[in-house]
């Protein structure tokens, strides 16, 4: 389980910035009982509406301090008329609603009977003359699902292709030793003990970005993250020493590419292989396990969240 700590309770700043997103959650609904409002036609910065709606979803109805033991992932896209290249408020209201409209549907599917909004991510993915397309990516808290990947590090795993563990039992099957290294770099993260998250942003690292400047204790490439080649079949099994210290290369990567004053949310991690044959006639496989940090900025809140 994910480690939570003490944070301060926040700086004048943290709320002021309360403050504007109050403000304009206080307009949506304003114009949402009122969409004849004149204000309703007032343009908005297309960067700034997306801000909001994301800001404001997150203090609504995200909770930062979430120790729930699984993550889940879903997403929607949301279309945005345009008027003029800037969004109007009545406008951005209607994307707002779809947007939690969204996120319920989301909370609605996960099959846990605890579940709770971490972090939404609303981003901007398509522009037209007439039209805006946001991005709803949403990542719930949630009890254990999946595969059964326990919370010690105590057994091998293969290195990926969901194999599940190679030390005899059959069991784990649907994971395999990137889900395992991911699992056990989360549960390290320092968990605020309140709060909501902005700003979300992501970076994605391959092997090649990271490499070491020692040699790999396990044989493997001389990278944080795993890479390996192999030929026949692709069942390299990943020892306990091997997933803990790929799990310290996580850690290290988060923190390399951590943007100023942001947190780190989340660890994902996965497999990709290249495949070939060789000129004996034999199946290849390059191995390659493939990164993914999450980061947002971290806001004090002292009140608890809407239900969805």
């Amino acid at each position: 389980m994910e480690q939570q700590v003490n944070q301060s309770t926040g700086s004048i700043e943290d709320q002021q910035l309360e403050n504007r997103i109050i403000a304009f959650r206080d307009k949506m609904d304003l114009i949402r009982e009122n969409p004849t409002l004149k204000s309703g036609n007032d343009p908005m910065e297309v960067d700034s509406a997306v801000w909001f709606i994301e800001a404001t979803s997150n203090l609504t109805y995200g909770d930062a301090s979430s120790t729930l033991e699984d993550y889940v992932i879903d997403s929607a896209f949301i279309e945005v008329p345009l008027t003029n290249g800037q969004i109007q408020w009545v406008d951005v209201q209607v994307a707002y609603d779809q947007v939690i409209d969204s996120l319920s549907d989301h909370y609605a599917s996960i099959p846990s009977d605890e579940k709770q909004l971490i972090v939404a991510d609303i981003s901007l993915k398509e522009t037209s003359d007439n039209t805006v397309t946001l991005e709803v990516l949403s990542g719930f808290g949630a009890d254990a699902l999946g595969c059964g990947l326990g919370i010690s590090n105590n057994s091998s795993w293969y290195w990926g292709y969901e194999q599940g563990r190679c030390d005899g039992s059959g069991l784990g099957t649907g994971c395999d030793a990137a889900d395992k290294i991911a699992q056990l770099a989360n549960y390290n993260i320092a968990v605020p003990t309140s709060g909501y998250y902005t700003d979300v942003t992501y970076q994605e690292v391959w092997y090649d970005a990271v490499p070491t400047s020692s040699s790999n204790p396990y044989g493997y490439g001389d990278y944080l993250l795993y890479q390996y080649y192999q030929e026949v079949t692709p069942d390299e099994c990943m020892s306990t020493g091997a997933i803990n210290y790929y799990k310290n290369g996580l850690y290290s990567i988060g923190n390399i590419y951590k943007p100023t004053g942001s947190s780190i949310i989340r660890y994902f991690l996965w497999d990709d292989a290249a495949t070939g044959i060789t000129p004996t006639g034999l199946d290849s496989y390059y191995e390659v396990h493939v990164a993914k940090i999450k980061y947002a900025i971290w806001h004090p809140n002292g009140t608890p969240p809407d239900d969805l």
